[in-house]
């Protein structure tokens, strides 16, 4: 059974070619039990084979490889059902490096006798925000 489709507007930069970020929208067919990072998996194949993020997951919602920000909160996208007609931001895991679009730098726990520390590569964003500094957030 399909229905509506959905509608995903995705956020795409590559820091190395990329002055700044930028949003595109991409229109997915839906069907019964379609989850997010499939939808993500049909843009790449179907309509943009140059959007990156991590297409490796455990599918249980275990490894939390697939987490990104989906419409302002840190969700699975291997477990975000998605229904016909809905409407969804999809940026970058908030507080990591980005690699390239969705792709975030999760880092590597580096355990010595001083303690514990994680090794990232990948840019950072911040949104200026005039009156109160650098923003947390990725933007809307």
């Amino acid at each position: 059974m399909s229905g509506e489709p959905v509608y995903l507007k995705v956020f795409r930069y590559d820091p190395g070619a990329d002055n700044a970020p930028r949003y595109e929208d991409y229109e997915v067919p839906w069907r019964q039990g379609l989850l997010l990072l499939q939808g993500l998996r049909y843009v790449r194949d179907n309509l943009d084979e140059t959007l990156a993020f991590r297409d490796y997951c455990c599918g249980c919602s275990w490894c939390m490889s697939c987490v990104m920000t989906v419409n302002g909160k840190g969700r699975r996208t291997c477990s975000k059902l998605i229904m016909p007609g809905e409407h969804i931001l999809v940026e970058p895991m908030r507080g990591f490096p980005i690699i390239r679009d969705l792709a975030v730098d999760f880092g590597v726990s580096i355990t010595t006798s001083v303690g514990t520390f994680r090794k990232m590569a990948g840019t950072v964003l911040r949104r200026w925000n005039d009156a109160a500094g650098p923003d947390q957030g990725l933007g809307s």
